[in-house]
């Protein structure tokens, strides 16, 4: 593990600059969320692991409890002594695997994924009746629209009961100019293609489901058929409504049964799937996989998907490349350090150098 390499400047790195120590009123509105948002995770433990696992869920509830409490008093007493959302993720996941209750929205994800794996080919379908300016333009809203339903942001997860609400929510996809807006020089990019003017790209994905099926694939599928090989990057251990690694592989294989492109695509070896090493919502690039490293060094293209990996952390990082960030902002505290409002959209598009 180490520094990702297409970092600018690897000894300058910081994933975040909230610092909830110096924010009083951020870190209350962070750990009263953490606090809420953890029964949620421990109601769907319940229904994952069932009876045998009240005593787990029972302990974890306690810990946790006990460690916001600790964090409101002495809100330094977090192994480094750092707070920020990325240690208050840390926190969670830790006390939920020392449970193991390692995988609470499990049973979720398999149903969101074979609801949008349902929808997949009718979202492919009507990209091939579109002219160039059109589809981009489109693919890009599908991003929004998929990056909405997550069970990470309280404000949107009831929406991840029913994805096949995937189509409306692109038609309601809020019109440009969006918070962030360089589609347009992005589109300049985009619709001359075939070839794209990346050789290599890599994708740091989100959620499971509508996110990554219908959002990020779609995309991604398209920039492939244009020439440029895609290395899907995905956490290594389960958090909240995260796509895996090894659920990645599978989602990507499932979807090639039935759409040929794909199929070929994944034969030419221009789709490669890789493991972040990470374990929680947000990216620490200090702290990748070698697998990663070896994949992205001859990539000329980053893009970091979802609010979690493109805003919350990493959203002012320089790359040597160029970078693409996509996000839905589904937290109004998140969305107003960017000057946004809620259900905004971001599309920050940063070239080289």
């Amino acid at each position: 593990m180490s520094h990702f390499c297409l970092l600018s400047d690897p000894q300058a790195y910081r994933p975040q600059d909230w610092d909830l120590l110096a924010d009083e009123k951020g870190r209350a509105y962070w750990l009263d969320l953490f606090s809420r948002h953890f029964e949620i995770a421990l109601d769907h433990a319940g229904q994952r692991y069932g009876r045998k696992a009240a005593r787990s869920i029972a302990v974890a509830r306690k810990a946790f409890a006990e460690q916001i409490e600790k964090l409101r008093k002495e809100p330094a007493s977090l192994p480094g002594g750092e707070l920020n959302i990325m240690e208050l993720c840390r926190a969670r996941e830790r006390v939920l695997r020392e449970n193991r209750l390692p995988d609470p929205f499990g049973n979720v994800k398999q149903r969101e994924n074979d609801l949008a794996m349902g929808l997949y080919m009718q979202v492919v379908r009507k990209l091939h009746a579109m002219e160039p300016e059109e589809k981009w333009l489109h693919l890009i809203e599908c991003v929004f629209a998929g990056n909405i339903f997550d069970l990470g942001a309280p404000e949107t997860m009831h929406l991840a009961d029913d994805p096949t609400d995937f189509l409306a929510a692109v038609e309601n996809t809020r019109p440009r100019p969006w918070a962030v807006d360089d589609y347009d020089a992005l589109g300049e990019l985009l619709v001359t293609s075939p070839p794209t003017p990346w050789e290599k790209a890599v994708v740091f994905v989100d959620n499971a489901g509508s996110d990554f099926i219908l959002g990020v694939m779609p995309l991604v599928r398209e920039m492939a058929l244009g020439g440029t090989q895609i290395v899907l990057a995905a956490n290594e251990l389960p958090s909240l409504n995260d796509i895996t690694v090894y659920e990645t592989v599978d989602v990507v294989r499932q979807l090639a049964i039935d759409d040929a492109d794909l199929a070929a695509l994944v034969e030419a070896g221009l789709f490669e799937v890789v493991s972040t090493g990470g374990d929680i919502p947000l990216i620490d690039l200090s702290n990748v996989s070698d697998e990663l490293n070896e994949s992205a060094s001859d990539a000329d293209l980053v893009i970091l998907e979802g609010m979690g990996r493109s805003i919350e952390s990493n959203y002012d990082v320089p790359f040597s490349v160029d970078c693409l960030r996509l996000a839905l902002l589904k937290d109004s505290a998140v969305a107003e350090r960017v000057g946004g409002e809620l259900f905004d959209c971001v599309c920050k598009y940063t070239p080289a150098g």
